[in-house]
C-alpha cells in the first residue's frame, strides 16, 4: 500500500508537462486563497526526500511551485489594487477586512516594507492578507515582489529541507519500511502546518472581529 503512496507521489513530482502544469495551477491557487497549500508542500516534502536518496528528476517542481506561488501572489495584489477599494466596502466585513485594519496594516508595513511583507508572509494564515493589504493600500509593487520573492524562497526551503532530513532518517531503516516513513513525514508534516496555519487565522480573525465597533460604539 505504502509502496503504491510514494509511486503515485513519485509520478505527480516527475517532470512531465502534464503534472508540471497542475503544480503550477494548485501553486497559483494556492496565493488566490484556495486552500490547495497543503498539497504543494506535500510534495515538496516529498520532493526534499527524493533528493537525498538521488532522484533529482523532482528538481523541475521546486521551480515551478515556487513560481505558481509567485505568479498567484502578484495577481492577487494586482486585483486587489484594481478592485480592491470596491471589494473592501462591499465585502470587507465579510472577510474580517476593515478599512480601519488595512490603513492599521499599510501604517506598520510602509515603515519597513521590505522586512514587513516578509515577516507578514512567513506568518501562517497571514500570506494572503498581506497580498490584499498591499495591493489595496497600493504599496509599490517592487517592495512587494521582492518581499514575495524571499519569502517563498525561506517558505519552501524549509519545507525541502525537512525533507532532506526525513530523508536522510530514513537511511538508517531497512529499505522496506521507508514508503511508510515518507507517506508518515508528508502526512505529518502537512497535518501540522495545517493545523498551525488555521490556529493563526483564527487568531487573526478574532483580533478583526474585535477591530470592528459594535453599532453602539459607533453611535458613541
Amino acid at each position: 500500500m505504502w509502496q503504491n503512496v510514494v509511486q503515485i507521489l513519485g509520478a505527480i513530482t516527475a517532470p512531465t508537462l502534464l503534472w508540471l502544469a497542475v503544480i503550477f495551477l494548485l501553486a497559483m491557487l494556492t496565493e488566490m486563497g484556495v486552500p490547495t497549500f497543503p498539497i504543494i508542500e506535500g510534495l515538496i516534502v516529498f520532493a526534499g526526500f527524493q533528493i537525498v536518496h538521488g532522484v533529482y528528476s523532482v528538481a523541475p517542481l521546486l521551480v515551478v511551485a515556487p513560481a505558481g506561488r509567485l505568479c498567484g501572489s502578484t495577481s492577487t495584489y494586482w486585483l486587489s489594487h484594481s478592485f480592491g477599494d470596491k471589494l473592501v466596502n462591499k465585502f470587507g466585513k465579510r472577510i474580517r477586512i476593515t478599512r480601519e485594519r488595512l490603513e492599521k496594516t499599510k501604517q506598520k508595513m510602509s515603515r519597513a516594507a521590505l522586512p514587513g511583507i516578509i515577516i507578514a508572509r512567513l506568518t501562517p494564515g497571514l500570506g494572503i492578507l498581506a497580498s490584499i493589504t498591499y495591493g489595496t493600500t497600493r504599496i509599490r509593487f517592487r517592495y512587494f515582489f521582492r518581499g514575495v520573492l524571499i519569502q517563498l524562497l525561506i517558505w519552501e526551503g524549509i519545507y525541502l529541507a525537512l525533507g532532506a532530513f526525513g530523508g536522510g532518517l530514513s537511511s538508517l531503516l531497512a529499505p522496506e519500511l521507508r514508503p511508510l516513513f515518507i507517506t508518515a513525514l508528508v502526512i505529518a508534516v502537512v497535518t501540522i502546518g495545517t493545523a498551525v496555519w488555521y490556529f493563526f487565522f483564527r487568531q487573526t480573525e478574532k483580533e478583526s472581529q474585535e477591530e470592528v465597533p459594535t453599532a453602539k460604539e459607533a453611535k458613541n
